[in-house]
């Protein structure tokens, strides 16, 4: 028993010389050293709308323009996308079954992620996002190589190039 209330008196006294005992009587408490997350993630529908230069398109929680790929076959529960694909274009996924959407009126589903999880699904077509996109509303990956396309709130491929 002594041994454990000696163990337990050390951890308080290095505990207390953690805190920051200093020759400053000032009733300032220390600077904190604890590093907040940069940002929070946001919280809501998995897909919503938002408009963009060509359109109303289908958005992930946060803000981005998902895309469908022309390669992908609806209906067949398995992506298209390769690795070297995926690095660029990155599956939408979700943790909530079914996800959650909200102006999307397009069949929403899931099929297994092609790197782990649920890949979300709009009338069997997976959703990607595009690392190219700068920032939310961007659609800088529309129309790429012919092959990738934003969705219309029905869940419909946009088939008009940026700004026309």
């Amino acid at each position: 028993m002594r041994r454990i209330l000696a163990i337990a008196a050390t951890v308080l006294a290095a505990g207390a010389a953690a805190v920051g005992c200093s020759d400053d009587d000032s009733s300032e408490p220390p600077p904190s050293t604890t590093t907040m997350p940069s940002s929070v993630p946001a919280a809501g529908p998995v897909l919503s709308t938002a408009q963009s230069n060509i359109g109303e398109v289908v958005v992930d929680v946060d803000g981005m323009t998902v895309y469908a790929y022309d390669r992908d076959e609806p209906g067949t529960d398995k992506s298209a996308c390769d690795a070297t694909c995926l690095q660029t274009w990155p599956p939408l996924t979700s943790d909530t079954l079914p996800p959650e959407v909200s102006g999307v009126s397009g069949t929403i589903g899931t099929i297994p992620g092609p790197l782990g999880g649920n890949q979300v699904t709009v009338n069997g077509m997976p959703l990607y996002l595009f690392e190219g996109d700068p920032r939310p509303g961007s659609v800088a990956g529309q129309g790429m190589d012919n092959l990738w396309w934003a969705l219309n709130p029905a869940g419909e491929k946009i088939t008009d190039a940026p700004g026309g």
